[in-house]
């Protein structure tokens, strides 16, 4: 049930980064016809690079449903099976520290922001949900992290 509900969430996150990629490109492509007619339209750059951070963030979580980060299964491949196994709930673990660690730092810096009142410099947009948004994708990745953990130490207790 986890699972399922971790596979959905990570999709949705997912469309939403390709949604601010088309909003990036509409408003870049904008943006240059009018200003080559003489109006440049005002904060481009400002929500260009706010959205490009979404762009980034918001998939890690799916990609790590999907297993589609980079691996190094060349060194696994000449280890023992239990060695590989030892290797992977380790990767887990890390894995798992290092978003929670990122997590937690990116809500402190999220609520920094929003004390002192920090928006973007020239269309004045509050950035603190934005690093909210990416610390949400980046508890999102823990949970699938967990979730995998979990499968896989069971798969490997069943053998």
């Amino acid at each position: 049930m986890i699972e399922k509900l971790v596979d959905a969430l990570s999709t949705c996150l997912c469309w939403v980064s390709a949604l601010c990629i088309v909003g990036m490109m509409l408003l870049t492509s904008s943006d240059v016809m009018l200003r080559y007619l003489g109006y440049p339209i005002k904060g481009t750059y400002d929500i260009v690079g706010l959205l490009g951070a979404l762009v980034v963030a918001l998939p890690i979580a799916r990609t790590q449903v999907l297993n589609r980060h980079v691996a190094m299964d060349f060194m696994a491949q000449r280890k023992s099976r239990l060695a590989r196994g030892i290797a992977q709930l380790i990767a887990f673990v890390l894995g798992i520290a290092v978003y929670a660690l990122i997590a937690w730092q990116l809500i402190a810096f999220a609520r920094k922001l929003q004390s002192i009142g920090r928006v973007s410099d020239t269309m004045e947009i509050p950035l603190y949900p934005f690093v909210y948004a990416i610390a949400i994708a980046f508890m999102l990745t823990c949970l699938v992290l967990l979730v995998q953990f979990f499968l896989f130490a069971r798969r490997r207790s069943e053998r």
